[in-house]
């Protein structure tokens, strides 16, 4: 075991070239030119895999680079979101891995001060690779597609002139502790969305308060089924939607089917 300190860039890098079949990492917080070095360096049939955590206030500030995201989608990389996300692994092989407080930004591996450890030895990994992969097949883990890329895109396209006059003016700590809801504008979410996604998003918004359950959101299986007569699994096929939802930012799972809304 090794203590790890930055800068480390260098050292990911070489585990990364040195893995032959697996590079597995959790961050909240990614850059796109950091995602393309790692990329690069990376052996054509080793396979890539991200958890992170699509935050639309994260995307829209800075911290997470949705054309990250897009990049290692495009390489044939898997990229998940867990809402609940701090940690930062990186696993290589399955036989070598970092632990650190450094994200998977130009921040994280160079500028600030990060502290970690490295460590091949094996009953670690183990638990290590365990757990990173029962975080990435649990049902409050979605998996981001090129379609949900595009969505978020049009989503935040509508922000900006909303949101500027109500950044903060002074530096912000922990961007994990900025309020999570997002303001943007009804007619935006409902260009943005189609189908199911978006006759579920519109039941959503005709409840009253920030929180919300399945109990709640099933009320509306009536008018729903007369949307779509031929679908006899329509509480299936709302649970789906919220999951695609998710997966978008716009709600976060809190637990035994309760839901918190992310916008406003």
């Amino acid at each position: 075991m090794e203590i790890l300190k930055t800068p480390w860039k260098d050292v990911l890098l070489e585990l990364v070239a040195q893995s032959k079949k697996s590079i597995k990492i959790t961050s909240p917080f990614i850059k796109d030119d950091i995602c393309s070095e790692v990329l690069s360096a990376k052996k054509s049939h080793s396979k890539f895999e991200l958890i992170t955590a699509i935050n639309l206030n994260n995307i829209y500030s800075g911290s997470l680079d949705i054309d990250a995201v897009e990049r290692i989608i495009n390489h044939k990389g898997i990229v998940r979101h867990y809402q609940k996300l701090h940690s930062k692994i990186y696993l290589f092989d399955d036989s070598k891995v970092i632990i650190t407080s450094g994200n998977l930004t130009r921040g994280g591996l160079i500028n600030n001060f990060e502290y970690g450890i490295f460590s091949d030895d094996e009953r670690l990994v183990s638990m290590v690779s365990a757990d990173f992969n029962s975080i990435s097949k649990s049902e409050k883990t979605g998996t981001i597609t090129s379609a949900d890329i595009v969505t978020v895109n049009k989503l935040l396209s509508h922000i900006p002139e909303i949101e500027a006059k109500k950044l903060p003016k002074f530096k912000i700590k922990n961007p994990l502790k900025i309020n999570d809801i997002i303001e943007i504008p009804q007619a935006a979410v409902y260009e943005s969305l189609k189908g199911w996604k978006l006759h579920v998003f519109k039941s959503l918004n005709n409840l009253s308060g920030t929180e919300f359950t399945l109990k709640d959101i099933y009320a509306f299986e009536k008018s729903l089924s007369q949307l779509y007569p031929d679908n006899y699994n329509v509480k299936d096929k709302i649970r789906q939607q919220l999951q695609k939802l998710r997966d978008i930012g716009l709600i976060e799972f809190k637990g035994n089917g309760r839901y918190k809304r992310l916008w406003h």
